[in-house]
């Protein structure tokens, strides 16, 4: 897999689970919106403000580099498959591996479900 494919695919699929955990209704707000700026715990790796709410995806990624007669399409870099036999044995295809370390900020999907207005719904008690 080349490395921009993998993460592309790992960035669309925490937007894709952040997603269908704002549409489960158990009770939960995920990202919520209306939160009237409410202030979170604090993570080295949340911000948030009435309206965003962002985080950090830290990458520590081990790759290798290929010569474009071993790549079928073209030079690139390759993240680094590793399987694992029948025995439990793991091998790795390729011996030169090299590792990548990198951050991508990220402002988090707020959910459409507003918890300040269902919570007034569903409780008399809140005005």
């Amino acid at each position: 897999m080349q490395l921009r494919e993998f993460i592309k695919t790992v960035m669309s699929q925490i937007v894709d689970g952040i997603r269908d955990a704002q549409e489960q209704n158990g009770g939960a707000f995920i990202v919520p919106a209306g939160d009237g700026g409410h202030k979170y715990a604090d993570h080295p790796r949340f911000a948030a403000s009435a309206r965003l709410k962002s985080t950090i995806v830290d990458f520590d990624v081990a790759i290798t580099a290929e010569d474009t007669d071993k790549i079928e399409g073209g030079a690139g870099v390759k993240v680094l498959s590793i399987q694992f036999g029948a025995k439990g044995e793991v091998s790795a295809k390729d011996t030169t591996v090299s590792r990548v370390q990198f951050a991508v900020p990220m402002l988090l999907p707020q959910s459409p479900r507003e918890w300040n207005k269902e919570g007034r719904a569903e409780d008399p008690r809140v005005a």
